[in-house]
C-alpha cells in the first residue's frame, strides 16, 4: 500500500472547505468532488470529512 502525501497547500485547500462545510456555509459542487477524491483514498481525510458533516448537522 502506497503512502499518500498531500502537499501544505492542499492540506491547507481541503481544511478551508471543511471547515465551510461545518459551519453549513457554502461549498461549491467542484470542492465537494475535490473533497470526495481525496476521501477515497486518505483515511484521514474522510474522517475529517465525517467529523464535519456530524458537526453540521448537529447545529
Amino acid at each position: 500500500m502506497a503512502l499518500r502525501m498531500l502537499t501544505n497547500q492542499t492540506r491547507q485547500k481541503l481544511q478551508e472547505i471543511l471547515s465551510r462545510l461545518e459551519l453549513g456555509d457554502s461549498v461549491t459542487l467542484e470542492e465537494r468532488i475535490q473533497l470526495n477524491k481525496y476521501s477515497l483514498h486518505i483515511p484521514f481525510i474522510a474522517g475529517k470529512l465525517a467529523q464535519a458533516l456530524r458537526k453540521r448537522d448537529s447545529h
